[in-house]
């Protein structure tokens, strides 16, 4: 409690129009792991089964003062003609029309493929710098094997084993040589923007909800489950306040997780949740609520996180909403609010941002400690504690110590006679009474000392 545990995009200072480096190659090279290690921190999920990455992701790093983006890519493979592959080679595609500087990542050890070559002939093409990238260098005859890499006629080489870091400031050197000039002028101080992550099942629509919400194709949208690795963080404009929205892998039940990058990916969601000022649960209205959906609407809760619940596909079908939400108030604790879109033809898409913040706002609420306090003589009055042997629980004090989410004391005679259904009635009229619904409230019970 009081720890403020959202920091998806702390204030910070950044630079306007940063330049945009992006990475690419073909499935297996290394581009993640280089990914990670320009970032300083494990953003993207890693495994040594081709194809993990799928969306593009995009984070700041940081050179000798020059900032800049950079966006890890999908695996281009222009053989595979699967629409997931299709996919992964569009969004590829679109980073590198937005990019300043390209880098090309290639397996020294391994040497230049079909792939590659295909690739290479595409970036020739290209009005921006490249770089290639030998990655897995991690011997003299890898870096032998590297400097043949400079008759392909794309520009500078930069040797690398992006794994043990070797080479990697020389390669950012040649990052920063390669940018557009500063021309940025005045930094800019960037406050708290809300997060809202998108979280659920596997396959209930939750990055077709994210593009319908974004109005393009920023994450990749497939009907085999399991198509989203990595948490997806994008910025945008919603009525001239800057918002994060956050796509996620879906949420399985544990003993349904099998592959090492799945159950990564699963914690990766969860973590999401944890940075997020709010999480938007989408649903399936053809299969109705499920106990996958209320166990991530728990999970959410769990990360005392706001909660929203979504049921999507609603052009498909309309189940009984007032059976859905008598089912989510008697298992869900937060007591979500329900809504109800279609990512398909836009119904009810306009609702959900809106709603959403107005969670984010209700979280930050500072509730006034007389009327806190009238509010727990008048429920000792409605329902008196719960007793053991000849002593009972007396409620003596209530006051706010927190926000984003709302956290309480309160003061009572022993703590050890508050019982949890004693604890969920207090916290159920608190949100009553207060209209927070879907947000958490986290109920800090002391005795009288």
């Amino acid at each position: 409690m009081g720890d403020d545990k959202r920091s998806p995009a702390p204030a910070s200072t950044i630079a306007k129009d940063e330049p945009v480096v992006v990475v690419v190659g073909y499935p297996n090279v290394g581009k993640s792991t280089l990914f990670n290690r320009l970032v300083g921190r494990r953003e993207a999920v890693v495994d040594s089964v081709p194809g993990v990455t799928r969306d593009r992701r995009q984070a700041q790093a940081e050179w000798l003062g020059r900032t800049f983006q950079l966006v890890d890519t999908g695996g281009i493979d222009e053989s595979d003609p699967t629409p997931i592959g299709r996919q992964v080679a569009a969004q590829a595609a679109q980073a590198i029309d937005a990019a300043d500087v390209i880098l090309l990542i290639v397996d020294a050890a391994a040497g230049l493929g079909a792939g590659d070559h295909e690739l290479v002939d595409r970036l020739r093409s290209a009005t921006r710098p490249v770089i290639v990238v030998a990655n897995k260098c991690d011997g003299p005859k890898q870096e032998a094997q590297a400097h043949e890499l400079w008759s392909l006629g794309l520009g500078e080489v930069a040797p690398i084993s992006a794994q043990h870091g070797r080479g990697i400031g020389e390669l950012l050197e040649l990052v920063v040589a390669a940018l557009p000039p500063d021309e940025r002028g005045e930094r800019v101080e960037i406050g708290h923007r809300p997060a809202l992550c998108i979280i659920g099942r596997p396959n209930v629509g939750k990055s077709s909800i994210m593009n319908a919400l974004l109005g393009e194709s920023r994450v990749l949208v497939h009907d085999k489950p399991g198509t989203t690795r990595d948490p997806i963080d994008t910025v945008m404009d919603f009525e001239g306040q800057e918002i994060v929205l956050i796509d996620t892998a879906g949420l399985r039940r544990r003993s349904r997780v099998s592959e090492d990058a799945e159950r990564y990916s699963q914690q990766r969601a969860l973590r999401a949740a944890e940075r997020s000022d709010v999480a938007i649960v989408v649903c399936d209205a053809v299969e109705g609520v499920t106990d996958g959906d209320l166990i991530a609407a728990s999970a959410a809760a769990s990360a005392h996180c706001a909660t929203l619940i979504v049921i999507n596909k609603w052009d498909l079908a309309q189940p009984d909403l007032d059976d859905i939400r008598e089912r989510i108030e008697r298992k869900v604790r937060q007591r979500p609010r329900v809504e109800v879109a279609s990512a398909e033809t836009g119904e009810g898409l306009h609702r959900l941002i809106p709603a959403a913040l107005r969670l984010y706002e209700r979280s930050g609420i500072k509730l006034p400690t007389s009327r806190l306090n009238r509010l727990l003589r008048a429920l000792a009055d409605e329902r008196p504690g719960p007793r053991s042997g000849r002593r009972q629980l007396s409620l003596r004090y209530l006051s706010q110590t927190d926000t984003s989410p709302p956290a309480l004391r309160l003061v009572v005679n022993d703590p050890a006679l508050m019982t949890r259904d004693y604890g969920y009635f207090l916290e159920n009229r608190i949100r009553r009474e207060f209209d927070l619904d879907g947000v958490p409230i986290i109920l800090d019970v002391r005795g009288r000392e």
